[in-house]
C-alpha cells in the first residue's frame, strides 16, 4: 500500500498529478489534488477556518482531541477524527506519517521542505501568519529519524528539488529528486 503526504512547503508542486493510494494533506492545502484526509494540529488553522468560513464538509480531518473540540465549538464542518496525542514539536506531518506508517509500506513526502532546508516558509504563511518562528527544523529532524527507525519495514521517499542536499534519516529513507 502506498501513501502520499503533501505538506505546505515550496516543493509541494513536485507532487504532480498522482492520484493513487492514500493521499493526506497538511493543514489547508492550495493543491487541487483529490485527498483522503487532512492533518490539522494547529489552533491558528482552526481560527483561520472560522474567520474565513471554511468548512471541509464530508472530509476527514485527522487531529488531536483539542482541535476536534475547537472545531466543534466554532461549528466548523468536517469529519473530525481524533487520531493524535499532542507531542512537543511534532508537526501535522509527523503525526500523519506516524499514523500512515502503521498501515502503509511506501510513503511519499512532498512539500516537506524543512526536512532538507533551513527555509521554514510555508504556503500557509499567507493565510496564517507567524510573528516569529523558532528554527523548528532543528527539532523536527530528530523526530523524523526516530519515527522512521520505529518502522523499518516502511520505505519513506522524500521528494525534493534537484540539487537538494541529502540528509541521512536512516536506511529506510530515500530522497527522490525532481527538476522544477
Amino acid at each position: 500500500m502506498i501513501a502520499h503526504f503533501i505538506g505546505n512547503g515550496n516543493s509541494q508542486s513536485l507532487f504532480g498529478d498522482f492520484h493513487y493510494g492514500t493521499i493526506v494533506v497538511g493543514n489547508i492545502t492550495k493543491n487541487k489534488t483529490r485527498w483522503d484526509a487532512c492533518s490539522i494540529i494547529d489552533t491558528k488553522v482552526i481560527l483561520y477556518m472560522k474567520d474565513n468560513n471554511i468548512h471541509l464538509q464530508n472530509k476527514k480531518i485527522w487531529c488531536t482531541k483539542d482541535i476536534a473540540k475547537q472545531a466543534k465549538h466554532h461549528r466548523i464542518q468536517g469529519i473530525w477524527e481524533v487520531h493524535y496525542e499532542p507531542k512537543h514539536r511534532f508537526s501535522c506531518g509527523h503525526h500523519a506519517i506516524q499514523k500512515l506508517s502503521k498501515t502503509h509500506r511506501i510513503i511519499n513526502l512532498y512539500g516537506m521542505d524543512s526536512m532538507f532546508s533551513d527555509d521554514l516558509t510555508s504556503q500557509m504563511d499567507d493565510r496564517v501568519p507567524r510573528s516569529k518562528r523558532p528554527p523548528l527544523n532543528n527539532e523536527w529532524r530528530p523526530h523524523w529519524s526516530k519515527l522512521f527507525a520505529q518502522h523499518p519495514d516502511v520505505l519513506y521517499r522524500i521528494h525534493a528539488p534537484q540539487g537538494t542536499k541529502e540528509i541521512d534519516y536512516g536506511k529506510n529513507c530515500r530522497f527522490v529528486y525532481h527538476t522544477t
